[in-house]
C-alpha cells in the first residue's frame, strides 16, 4: 500500500514550489511590504507574469476593462488574490508534470476546475472574507490523484474500481489509508502552504467538520457537486444534504444558478490552463 506520507514525499521531491510563490507569501506576511515590491518580484518571472495576466482577464474576475499590467492587477484584486493566482498557475504546472495515462485526465481537469469555481461562488454567497483561496483549494483537492497515477498507475486504477454505491473517497481510504484530499493536504504541508489551506483540504470529506466550519462545508459541497458535472455516472444529488445546505444558507435554486454559471466559466478557464485538451467556446 502506498501511504499518505510516501505520496507527499514523492510529490515534494519531484515538484518544488516556485521561488516566486514562496517570496510572495513571505512578503504578504510582512507588514512593511507594499504592492510595488510585490509587482517587482512577479516581474522577475516573465512567463508567470504573462500567465497571471491571462488569468486576471479570464472569467475568474470579469473586470469591465482589460487588465494590462501586474501593477494594475495588484491594485484591483490585491496581493492575496495575486498569490492565489500564482498558486493556480503552480497547480497547472504540477498537473502537467504528474500527468500520466493512469487516469482520465480530461475528467480530472474538469473535476478540479469545476470544484474550484463552485468553491469560489459559494465563498462569495457566504460572504467569506478573503475567500479567493477557496478557488485554489478547490483546484488542488484532487492533486494527489495525478501524483498516485504517476507513482503507480495500477493503484490509481484500483482507486477508481468502485463497489456498488461506493463513493470514490471511500475507495481511496481502502486503497491508501487516506483520501486523495487528505493526501493533497499532506503535499501542501510539504510545500509549506498556509495551514488554513491544509486544514480545509484535509477535512474535505469530514461531515461533522463541515457542519462546524463554513469553509470546510464549502469545499465538502463543491467536491460533491463537481464530481457528477465531470463524470455523469455519479448522482447530482450527492452533496444535497439539508443540514449542510442550512449551514451555508443555500436553497436548491442557488445550487442550480451556481452550477449553470460554473459550466459557462469553466470552458474559458480550461482552455487557458490546458489548451492541449480544451478549446475555448463562445460565451
Amino acid at each position: 500500500m502506498i501511504s499518505e506520507q510516501q505520496i507527499a514525499e514523492y510529490a515534494s521531491h519531484s515538484f518544488t514550489l516556485p521561488d516566486t510563490c514562496n517570496k510572495l507569501r513571505s512578503m504578504l506576511d510582512d507588514d512593511n511590504t507594499d504592492m510595488d515590491d510585490i509587482a517587482r518580484v512577479i516581474a522577475l518571472d516573465p512567463a508567470l507574469s504573462s500567465k497571471l495576466l491571462k488569468l486576471a482577464n479570464s472569467s475568474l474576475f470579469r473586470f469591465p476593462s482589460a487588465v494590462s499590467s501586474i501593477s494594475k492587477a495588484l491594485n484591483i484584486i490585491g496581493g492575496e488574490a495575486m498569490y492565489n493566482l500564482a498558486l493556480v498557475e503552480t497547480a497547472n504546472s504540477a498537473f502537467k508534470h504528474f500527468a500520466s495515462p493512469g487516469i482520465d485526465l480530461v475528467r480530472f481537469w474538469k473535476q478540479s476546475v469545476y470544484c474550484a469555481l463552485i468553491a469560489k461562488h459559494l465563498g462569495k454567497h457566504c460572504r467569506i472574507r478573503g475567500s479567493e483561496y477557496l478557488f485554489t483549494i478547490g483546484l488542488l483537492h484532487q492533486l494527489a490523484e495525478v501524483v498516485v497515477a504517476k507513482m503507480d498507475p495500477e493503484v490509481a486504477q484500483q482507486c477508481q474500481n468502485l463497489e456498488e454505491e461506493q463513493k470514490p473517497w471511500e475507495r481511496q481510504k481502502e486503497m491508501l489509508g487516506a483520501t486523495y484530499a487528505e493526501c493533497s493536504a499532506a503535499i501542501l504541508r510539504h510545500w509549506q502552504l498556509p495551514e488554513q489551506f491544509c486544514y480545509v483540504l484535509s477535512n474535505n470529506h469530514n461531515f461533522a467538520k463541515a457542519l462546524d466550519n463554513k469553509e470546510v462545508a464549502i469545499l465538502y459541497l463543491s467536491a460533491r457537486l463537481a464530481l457528477p458535472m465531470a463524470d455523469p455516472s455519479f448522482s447530482q444529488k450527492m452533496g444535497m444534504n439539508e443540514d449542510l445546505m442550512n449551514t451555508l444558507a443555500l436553497e436548491s435554486y442557488d445550487i442550480t444558478n451556481i452550477t449553470r454559471l460554473v459550466t459557462m466559466e469553466a470552458s474559458q478557464l480550461l482552455a487557458i490552463m490546458n489548451p492541449e485538451n480544451f478549446q475555448p467556446t463562445e460565451e
